[in-house]
């Protein structure tokens, strides 16, 4: 596990070949681990990290946000999967722009159910 203390992590998702920002991980002011998922569909998966914590490899224990700088280097470690990656964003301005899905392949049309139907449509 590295030993830098990231301040934002950011969650992508591997689609078509392409990496996509679906949740970003940053350290609060009161040395916790904050969470805010980017994509409401495919950030669910952040979500269970979030609440359930991380397994430090080779260790029996698992680190919550509350641990804060811990949590955050936890999130870095060679997890080794396919379609999820985990990055170091604190240094990067690209991170700031990519808080909202954008257009384009993979965007997803707000939730805003059709008040004079009977149904409800997304």
């Amino acid at each position: 596990m590295s030993q830098r203390t990231p301040a934002v992590v950011g969650l992508y998702l591997r689609e078509s070949g392409r990496w996509r920002r679906i949740a970003e991980f940053r350290l609060t002011a009161d040395g916790h681990a904050g969470f805010r998922v980017v994509d409401p569909v495919e950030g669910l998966v952040a979500r269970v990290w979030y609440h359930r914590g991380i397994d430090i490899i080779g260790q029996e224990r698992t680190v919550l946000p509350e641990d804060g700088a811990a949590y955050m280097r936890a999130l870095l470690q060679p997890f080794g999967f396919r379609d999820y990656r985990f990055r170091d964003d604190t240094h990067s301005h690209r991170h700031a722009a990519t808080m909202l899905p954008h257009g384009g392949h993979g965007a997803r049309r707000p939730c805003r159910p059709a008040l004079d139907a009977k149904i409800i449509r997304f």
